[in-house]
């Protein structure tokens, strides 16, 4: 779960780095997505070992 959090501040920080309204509201955004990816991805590893 941390490397999803991670991978999603940086690429807020990067965003942020080059888009209007700056840093803070995209780091916030990616951190957002990068926890929203974690738990994509633990419902559908669940939803797998449901069906198996």
């Amino acid at each position: 779960m941390w490397w999803k959090l991670l991978i999603g501040g940086i690429l807020g920080l990067l965003v942020g780095h080059y888009v209007v309204p700056g840093y803070w509201l995209w780091v916030i955004i990616g951190l957002v997505l990068g926890y929203l990816a974690d738990v994509w991805t633990d419902r559908q590893g669940k939803a797998g070992r449901s069906e198996n």
